[in-house]
């Protein structure tokens, strides 16, 4: 039987480290919890949750959110489990079926880099919806992600499963100036021709950044990388613009 685990980490408990406990911005049409989870196999200088990613010593047992989440049943329709990078969690197919059985929508954000992990799950039908960061064309994606090398085949394999729209997905890439420009959008472009629907999304510079001084793409650029897109994608959206 597969895990829904990296290979680089032990499968060790590992227990979320925060939670937003009322969101209506992260699964549109609903009202969701966010849970995060700590560790994450990439480093992006953009990443808003660098505390999470570079280091937690906070801990919050699945028990207690179990609790709280029984405690709202009628007043919130979904749970979000974000990172950090969730598939990295060795208990996460155990705890979303958990949440399932209380009767929650499960909306999965994730880099992509475990679609092993990531075909378990929607062959077992535990997600309603997955949202896959496309970080940038496949040449740039190193830098993008502020590590030195990234398994390109990874990323691919978990593009084509979402593709295979056997659950509603979106692909998202949040722009940044200093990492994206016209040679390099035609690149994600290409790397997902042919989806559903992708989302250029504002970068804001505030409190977590992982690494401050980055700045966000103008509305007019936006746009334009948005028509380019239009090419590949079925359908292109500003979010947060």
């Amino acid at each position: 039987m597969t895990r829904c685990v990296n290979v680089f980490y032990n499968s060790i408990t590992m227990e979320f480290v925060g939670i937003d406990t009322f969101s209506l911005l992260d699964f549109d049409n609903y009202v969701s919890v966010v849970l995060f989870t700590p560790t994450c196999n990439f480093r992006c200088p953009f990443c808003h949750n660098g505390e999470t990613v570079l280091k937690s010593n906070k801990q919050i047992f699945f028990d207690e959110i179990l609790t709280y989440l029984k405690s709202k049943k009628g007043l919130i329709d979904a749970v979000v489990i974000s990172g950090g990078e969730p598939t990295l969690m060795p208990e996460l197919k155990q705890r979303i079926q958990q949440i399932k059985k209380l009767g929650f929508l499960v909306k999965l954000d994730t880099n992509g880099t475990n679609p092993k992990c990531l075909k378990e799950l929607i062959e077992n039908n535990l997600l309603d919806y997955v949202a896959m960061d496309i970080k940038n064309s496949l040449p740039a994606y190193p830098k993008t992600c502020g590590v030195s090398q990234v398994n390109e085949g990874e990323i691919i394999k978990s593009i084509e499963l979402l593709k295979d729209n056997k659950v509603p997905y979106e692909f998202r890439t949040t722009l940044v100036e200093e990492f994206h420009d016209e040679k390099s959008i035609k690149g994600v472009g290409e790397l997902i021709i042919g989806a559903k629907i992708l989302y250029l999304q504002k970068f804001v510079d505030r409190d977590g950044i992982i690494e401050k001084g980055l700045h966000e793409v103008p509305l007019e650029i936006a746009q334009n990388y948005q028509d380019l897109l239009e090419y590949y994608v079925n359908d292109v959206k500003l979010r947060g613009y």
